[in-house]
């Protein structure tokens, strides 16, 4: 020990001892934060022993020792991780063997890292380390070692060191064992808490008839449970074919309006003087045909719900009339001067923009404001792709049972299903499962079976038509208009096709399926070899024109992408190659087309790639 150390009398030293204990007792139960206290430990065993320096390494779960605490290291010392395998230097040996360790001149010690710095003067002093094992349960769960430096050279004795310190390191154990045991109990009661939340918290309960598992269906079933039971307006946005009335069905039934009649009405189906009488009703004798008193949609739902489907197509002049019943819960029959009081709740439904529809003076600011109360957004199937097969499950077992057949589908066709763009949503699905039902066999409905492997599914072409900017047939235009795949090239315009007809814009791009299940050129339908077709064009829909815009002449038809490279006629003679590159050429790589245009048979084409060894472009 130091000079200074080594003068105290032996009754003096154990008393200091004592103290020391004392103190490094009192200091460990002090704090919950460990490495404060083991701080505070080793300054405390510096000021009572003269110690130079301190170190407090501990066991992580990876069995790696890491530094925790230190006393007397440099600012760049403790900023960075020390960490030390088991048998690795005299910290880690001591970690191996569990016994304590006395070193008297670390400059002869080949074991001496130096991996905390700070030892560049071991050549001018003569500096020792001692350390000891750190025990809790009878298991080493760290080391604590100190450094002196000695003026008695490598002479001194260390026995009463490695006792004093051995005394420390229990106590530093049992403090080590205790917060861990503390922070395990911790973490179980927070997982427990969890748990308990996790099974408390109100699961949102299925709705009839819809089949849902992703998360997007999910939040919007348990935001149709929170507005239910109030009174609120509701306004249902979504694509044609989302189940938006079944979403509205499931507001009614889950409110405390469930007894009372749940009444619909679709704006687009009725002209404006037939819906006028339809929801408010009409006098005898108001108008022509009128025999008797008719009551309104308004007034057969009070005390229950409408639902105003397709709440978008309504005119300008009658958006102002049904404001006023919104508003007052009044309104008078036609040709009747009564007013006549009613309480209804009104669910709305429509698949346009009405943001936009009010921007451009079609739809009624104030209308708007009063039916967006809450807005429940319906997402597009090709947002829910986790939903597709567990719904195309559900139309085979409900077609299967309306028919008394038992009926399956194979995971081959479920994965065709999950690629399709299905621009008209749940409703195309199912009628795409009821087709394929009636031409299975055998009870199982195979990828031969489906639409789209018999070229019979133009729905791409109404998505690609509907990604220009406009409603088609009621499909909701696209708030983009990136194509679907914008690698496929466009199929060309048939020879046959008017000129009266416009052809799609140059920039559109066509799925090489027909459903666009192969959008990707994944070994999809073009596996399955297709049914022959017969010679037959189908002519695309005309190009959608921007809203507002006159009737004008018939434009010319677009110009074909590759006819400058391209002959415009079939070439009547040479080899079948190179009339069959031909026709796949101007056909956009697309086999059933190449087909008609040859005067051959799709199995016939397929054949005939394969002989001449062409490979098929993929887009």
């Amino acid at each position: 020990m130091p000079s200074a150390a080594r003068s105290i009398q032996p009754a003096s030293s154990s008393s200091l001892e004592l103290l020391t204990i004392y103190e490094v007792s009192k200091i460990l139960g002090s704090s919950l934060d460990l490495e404060q206290t083991l701080r505070e430990v080793l300054r405390a065993l510096s000021y009572q022993l003269q110690m130079q320096r301190g170190r407090v390494y501990l066991q992580g779960e990876d069995n790696t020792l890491r530094l925790v605490a230190a006393h007397g290291l440099s600012k760049d010392a403790l900023a960075q991780e020390i960490d030390v395998q088991a048998g690795e230097g005299i910290t880690g040996r001591i970690l191996k063997t569990a016994m304590p360790v006395v070193i008297p001149n670390l400059a002869e010690e080949p074991l001496f890292l130096n991996r905390s710095g700070g030892r560049d003067d071991l050549d001018e002093q003569v500096a020792s380390l001692v350390g000891v094992p750190i025990k809790a349960a009878g298991t080493v769960v760290g080391v604590l070692t100190i450094d002196r430096i000695s003026d008695e050279g490598t002479g001194g004795h260390f026995g009463s060191d490695v006792r004093f310190l051995t005394m420390v390191a229990n106590l530093i154990g049992q403090t080590v064992r205790l917060h861990r045991t503390v922070a395990e109990e911790r973490r179980f009661m927070m997982r427990e808490t969890f748990r308990v939340q996790k099974e408390l918290r109100p699961v949102v309960a299925p709705v009839n008839d819809v089949v849902c598992t992703s998360s997007n269906m999910v939040d919007v079933l348990a935001q149709v449970h929170r507005v239910a039971p109030f009174k609120s307006t509701v306004l249902i946005r979504g694509e044609s074919g989302t189940g938006k009335e079944l979403i509205a069905r499931a507001i009614h039934n889950m409110s405390p309006r469930k007894d009372a009649p749940f009444i619909r009405v679709n704006c687009a189906a009725l002209p404006e003087s037939l819906l006028e009488s339809e929801l408010f009703g009409h006098e005898k004798g108001s108008f022509t045909g009128a025999q008797k008193d008719h009551k309104g949609r308004f007034e057969l739902a009070s005390g229950g719900t409408l639902f105003l489907d397709e709440i978008g197509d309504i005119s300008s002049n009658f958006q102002g009339k049904l404001l006023r019943v919104l508003q007052e819960q009044e309104f008078e029959r036609v040709g009747g001067s009564k007013t006549i009081k009613t309480d209804v709740r009104l669910i709305c439904a429509t698949n346009l923009n009405l943001e936009e529809a009010v921007g451009h003076g079609k739809f009624r600011a104030d209308l708007y404001f009063r039916i967006n109360v809450v807005t429940i957004h319906l997402p597009p199937l090709r947002e829910r792709r986790g939903d597709i097969a567990l719904l195309a499950r559900h139309f085979v077992a409900k077609f299967g049972k309306d028919n008394g057949l038992n009926l399956g589908i194979d995971g081959e066709a479920l994965e065709v299903l999950n690629r399709c763009t299905w621009p008209g949503n749940v409703r195309e699905l199912e009628n795409c499962i009821e087709r394929a039902a009636t031409q299975c066999r055998n009870g199982t409905i195979r990828l031969p079976d489906l639409s789209c492997s018999m070229n019979l599914c133009n729905s791409s072409v109404l998505f690609q038509y509907r990604t220009m900017g406009a409603a088609v047939g009621g499909l909701a235009p696209s708030t983009s208009n990136t194509p679907t795949n914008p690698n496929i090239a466009r199929a060309p315009q048939p020879a046959s096709m008017p000129s009266a007809v416009p052809a799609p814009a140059v920039n559109v791009a066509w799925p090489s399926c027909a459903s666009g299940c192969a959008a990707s050129a994944p070994p999809g339908c073009s596996a399955v070899k297709p049914v022959p077709m017969p010679p037959s064009a189908i002519l695309p829909l005309p190009t959608p024109e921007p809203a507002g815009s006159s009737p004008s002449a018939p434009s010319a038809p677009a110009p074909q992408p590759g006819s400058a490279d391209l002959p415009v006629d079939e070439p009547d003679s040479g080899p079948l190659r190179d009339r069959l590159l031909w026709a796949m050429e101007r056909t956009g790589w697309v086999q059933a087309k190449a087909a008609r245009l040859l005067g051959m048979t799709t199995r016939q084409v397929s054949y005939a790639l394969r002989k001449y060894n062409i490979e098929i472009k993929r887009f």
